[in-house]
């Protein structure tokens, strides 16, 4: 199972922000290593800027059905807003892992810098599927369930 939040960035929030706004939805007070979150900020931060989650997701997986989480930028981070849905789990409670897309060119010194940081982070180039899913898999889970929220107020 997976859980989706969309988070507005540039210009709603600075990339910074953005990434605060991410480890506040991710974290509680039952959360494992949440300074691994903070010391990955820098890195986290830049691909935020780079505006490679509106690509390919954030993801966390460990406790829980998995969180994916992308950005939205310029009129559609506007359109958003502020608000956030909160999750109903913690999922860096007890176990947890963390991927982010970013530039291909940036995956190793990101990832080195990350290794250091905050192993329980890493990077993979955006256009790339997750180490543990096929392009096949990830491009079902995409398509499981679309809903035409336009449809809805059709009579």
């Amino acid at each position: 199972m997976r859980i989706r939040r969309d988070i507005a960035s540039i210009p709603v929030r600075s990339a910074k922000e953005t990434w605060h706004a991410i480890v506040e939805l991710v974290t509680a007070d039952d959360s494992v290593d949440r300074e691994q979150l903070d010391a990955a900020a820098s890195v986290m931060e830049s691909l935020i800027a780079d505006e490679q989650p509106a690509i390919a997701p954030i993801v966390f997986k460990g406790c829980g059905p998995r969180v994916l989480i992308y950005c939205l930028y310029d009129e559609d981070a506007m359109e958003a807003g502020l608000a956030i849905d909160s999750l109903n789990a913690n999922p860096t409670a007890r176990d947890w892992q963390m991927t982010a897309p970013c530039e291909e060119d940036d995956v190793n010194w990101m990832n080195a810098t990350l290794k250091e940081r905050a192993p329980r982070t890493s990077v993979h180039a955006a256009h790339e599927p997750l180490a543990d899913e096929t392009a096949d898999e990830a491009d079902a889970a995409a398509k499981v369930l679309e809903i035409d929220w336009g449809a809805l107020g059709k009579s």
